[in-house]
Order: structure tokens, then C-alpha cells, then sequence
């Protein structure tokens, strides 16, 4: 690729920033000890129009041009920051949609469509309490899954070259951020992953239902 040096993980393995790797959709117990247990200022219903037969997402994932959710896609979900004052760590553990699944698809637009196998880029959200996927489900697969590494023959398939370019400097961009700290040299030799092919599009928008049953479409910018 002119002008940039990528790499690939010789694995297809998820990898946190702090060198460990992980193959649980489960955040850690630790994620959002920083939340308040209860919300005093929540709001009095967790989703907006929750008319019958119509899905929506739960507030703190709903799509708007100001999300409540304060969240950088290429960081872990420790990191989410927020202006709304109820935030709390139940209320993470709310349903993420109305009304509750048990498993979710998230979908991207942003995420090219390469070919028949990529065409079919998305995130499957289980239920870590076994009954109903919960706003930590939510955020906690979508980390995991836009960690996923890319494989040369995805890359070789960027068509025009400009988008191999753009990935390519995503992926510069996002390792270089943890230049002399700990995990620069294993995030850069770790290689491209998926969220790169956001392109800087790293700012969580929110989700909006689909035509398809299950399936939510990710919103980014």
C-alpha cells in the first residue's frame, strides 16, 4: 500500500488494551464502578414511545444528534463518559431494547460491503444474564467485535485504493495514540481490525430497529 505500512494478526483473536485477551462478550465486573448504584434524576421511562408493537432502544443507545452516551468506539466501555446526570450502574444492566431479547444483530453502514462473505459484517449481542440483552451487552460486543482483526485478503479487497489509505491511516491513528505508554507495541503489531474501517468515524451515535426483526443498525460519526 503506497505510503503506509499495515499489519495482520496471524490470529483472529480479541485482544483489550491491556495485553489480555478476551473471548467473552461479558464486560469486566469492574467496567462501570465509577457509576452511582442508583438514579435519582432518572428518567421516569427508559425509552422513548414504547408504542405496541414497535421496537425501540433503550435512552442511553437511542439514536440523536446528542447521544447520552459520551463513547469513543475504539476504546473499552470503561471509558464512556456522559451529561446525564441519572447514570447509573443499573442502569447499564436495563433492557437495551423495548421489548427485551434475549440475543441482538447491530449492523453498520460504514462497514464497506467487500464482497458475499464481508457483506455480512455484524455483531451478535447475547444476553449475559440469560434472559435479555442489557445496555452492557450492548456496548461490551460492540468493543469486541470491532476488535476483530482483519485479514490481508479483506484489505486486498478495499477497492479503490484511496479506501486502503484511509484504513491504513485509522489504523496508524489509533496505535499511535498509545506511543510511550504500555500496549503501543502489541496494538501495532496486533494490525488492522475492523473498527479502522469506521475511517475516524469512532463516535457512537446510537441504534435505530430495522425492517428485520432483531437486527439494529449502528449509527457513528
Amino acid at each position: 500500500m503506497p505510503g503506509k505500512h499495515v499489519r495482520f494478526s496471524t490470529q483472529n483473536t480479541y485482544h483489550s488494551s491491556d495485553n489480555s485477551s478476551s473471548r467473552t462478550f461479558t464486560p469486566p465486573s469492574n467496567a462501570f464502578t465509577n457509576l452511582p448504584t442508583s438514579a435519582p434524576h432518572a428518567p421516569r421511562r427508559s425509552y422513548t414511545d414504547p408504542s405496541a408493537g414497535k421496537a425501540c432502544a433503550h435512552n442511553l443507545l437511542a439514536q440523536r444528534s446528542t447521544p447520552l452516551l459520551s463513547y469513543d468506539l475504539t476504546l473499552h466501555p470503561s471509558s464512556v463518559t456522559t451529561h446525564y446526570h441519572g447514570l447509573s450502574s443499573a442502569s447499564m444492566s436495563e433492557p437495551a431494547v423495548y421489548p427485551p431479547q434475549p440475543t441482538l444483530t447491530i449492523q453498520c453502514s460504514h462497514l464497506p460491503c467487500l464482497g458475499p462473505e464481508i457483506q455480512q459484517w455484524s455483531f451478535t449481542v447475547p444476553a449475559s444474564n440469560r434472559r435479555y440483552v442489557t445496555v452492557a451487552d450492548v456496548l461490551s460486543s460492540l468493543y469486541h467485535g470491532l476488535r476483530t482483526h482483519i485479514t490481508p485478503a479483506e484489505f486486498q479487497a478495499l477497492s479503490p485504493p484511496k479506501l486502503m489509505r484511509q484504513v491504513g491511516a485509522a489504523y496508524a491513528a489509533r496505535y499511535r495514540r498509545l506511543e510511550g505508554h504500555r500496549g503501543y507495541a502489541h496494538e501495532k503489531a496486533s494490525g488492522v481490525r475492523r473498527v479502522d474501517y469506521l475511517m475516524g468515524c469512532n463516535e457512537f451515535r446510537g441504534l435505530t430497529s430495522t425492517s428485520t426483526p432483531g437486527v439494529w443498525r449502528l449509527h457513528v460519526a
